[in-house]
């Protein structure tokens, strides 16, 4: 009995003791301050740090206060989105229910999972009332921030009353001019016209690759420089993607090949025939594109950090990423070697510029606190903590972030030595002129047709593209052509009917037909690949 109390306790003090044994060296954790600000973030650890030291340095010297930043982390931009619904849905129930004494029933829990601030015409009058209840209300999910994810998230969370204008776009307009941060900038809004989210800083999407593993396949960097070039054939194997169902990053990437595809069809004709006919054609020669790579690809990743880990090691070639992940992998990759042994391009007229976003959200306890946090991200000093190299001055201390500033002043040649990047995308990516009209009717049906035509039957894809290849390699070129035409049927799934062919298998109101209608498309590219490989094997 002694020695089970010993092992018991024994057991206690490590798990107590553990955060303290694991606890980086130099992290102190201050919980104490006189105020306090509730960051929602979907960035890494070393963001948060250098954002923390540098704001509470800032915001100390600011207001002569100290202030404590408790981060949330919850993982990916899907889990966080899910999460604010949830907290949100249970805030305004308590509303309705305690402070407007409504009774709450499934009809008005389904408006509410419904809602939109779009115009009120055809709404009925509970819907309405429902409505006007939560948009004219402070219910709070007890969090002052989100910060961090997708524009498109954000967006979403903006009409549905989650994020709200704090007044801050009104309060400093020294901020928001062409001349420090523009409000569009080629094809992209850089921050809400309404003022419910900002861009932060700047993305693009590019492609990681490693020198080593491409010279042992008689390949060099010129090879994987634009997005067509991962459907090649010797790339077979080589990728490893991230799954966009759970990474918003690499679905945006997927878009941009549609939009490149779009943009290359166009080809300087003009006029709305003109324009509608390429937007029909890019985007089914887009997904031709997405279905190769797909072909190539070894597997589809839960994260992007376990695709970039895969690539540095070399057991992939090549995977597609959002710059400041690629760039930072391959600093540390190629430090650690002593050579140029990881590479990241961005292709040329293949990417837009996208903010990173961020937000106040509904009912912020610590409105104050939060005002004074955005205005410090997009100051001079929190733009340099993201953009300088750790160690230069007022850059980050610990940390390079390896991110693209959004405050065009960063830019200026005396800051240039500090920069981890020596680019400016204001200028570098200028020509690709992003036009989210195009994509926007079937960004969501993008993501499925991923799913379920590419991953779910990835093994009877990858039979069909090898056996397509062996049938060019020996000569059989009617057999490959045949087979190639099979295997890239997208009929069903054109531009004006992708979305209205998923309607089913996106619906809620009914799981069961949607998971039908899920297995029928599943089924439907299954026996496509399998027709495909059989005809490049010559069976007519």
């Amino acid at each position: 009995m002694a020695k089970k109390w010993l092992f018991t306790l024994c057991g206690l003090l490590i798990i107590c003791g553990l955060p303290f044994v694991v606890r980086k060296k130099g992290r102190a954790i201050d919980a104490q301050g006189d105020d306090t600000i509730v960051i929602l973030v979907a960035h890494n650890e070393n963001i948060r740090h250098e954002l923390e030291r540098g704001f509470s340095a800032w915001y100390k010297k600011r207001t002569g206060r100290a202030v404590f930043v408790d981060w949330r982390y919850l993982g990916g931009i899907s889990e966080i989105v899910r999460y604010l619904d949830s907290v949100y849905t249970s805030a305004f129930r308590y509303h309705w229910e305690k402070e407007l004494n409504r009774q709450w029933n499934s009809e008005i829990a389904q408006i509410f999972a419904n809602r939109s601030n779009e115009p009120s015409d055809g709404k009925t009058a509970t819907e309405l009332e429902v409505c006007a209840a939560f948009y004219g209300s402070n219910v709070s999910s007890g969090i002052d921030i989100f910060f961090g994810g997708g524009v498109s998230e954000f967006v979403k969370m903006a009409n549905r009353g989650i994020l709200v204008d704090s007044g801050f776009l009104r309060e400093h307009p020294e901020f928001f001019t062409q001349d420090v941060i523009p409000r569009y900038f080629a094809g992209s809004d850089l921050l809400d016209i309404g003022g419910r989210w900002f861009g932060s800083v700047l993305s693009a999407f590019g492609i990681i690759y490693n020198s080593d593993a491409l010279a042992a396949k008689g390949l060099d960097q010129t090879d994987v420089f634009q997005w067509e070039q991962l459907a090649a054939p010797q790339l077979i194997g080589a990728i490893t993607l991230a799954d966009p169902t759970k990474s918003s990053a690499l679905l945006k990437a997927l878009e941009m090949i549609v939009q490149q595809q779009i943009m290359f069809a166009l080809c300087g004709k003009s006029g709305p025939v003109a324009e509608n006919a390429a937007i029909h054609a890019g985007w089914l020669r887009g997904l031709q594109i997405i279905q190769l790579i797909s072909g190539n690809t070894r597997y589809f990743a839960d994260t992007p950090s376990k695709m970039i880990l895969d690539v540095g090691a070399g057991n992939s070639i090549v995977g597609i990423i959002v710059d400041f992940m690629g760039e930072a992998q391959c600093a540390a990759e190629n430090a650690r070697c002593g050579y140029e042994r990881m590479g990241f391009v961005i292709p040329r007229n293949g990417s837009a510029i996208s903010p990173d976003p961020i937000g106040i959200l509904r009912g912020a306890p610590n409105m104050p606190v939060a005002k004074y946090f955005l205005e410090y991200i997009f100051s001079e000093d929190g733009q340099k903590v993201f953009a300088f190299n750790a160690g230069a001055p007022n850059g980050p201390m610990d940390h390079t972030l390896y991110r693209r500033p959004i405050n065009k002043r960063i830019y200026a040649p005396e800051f240039a030595v500090y920069r981890t990047s020596s680019d400016d995308p204001y200028a570098s990516l200028s020509e690709f002129d992003f036009h989210p009209e195009w994509t926007a009717p079937v960004y969501n049906a993008l993501k499925w047709i991923v799913k379920f035509a590419f991953i779910i039957p990835h093994q009877e894809l990858i039979s069909a593209w090898k056996e397509i290849v062996a049938a060019k390699a020996e000569g059989r070129t009617d057999d490959a052509a045949a087979a190639q035409e099979i295997l890239g049927d997208f009929s069903d799934f054109e531009y004006d009917v992708a979305n209205k062919t998923l309607a089913d298998v996106l619906s809620q109101a009914n799981p069961a037909a949607a998971l039908s209608a899920q297995r029928k498309i599943v089924r439907r590219f299954q026996a496509q690949y399998t027709r495909a490989m059989r005809r490049a094997m010559g069976h007519r």
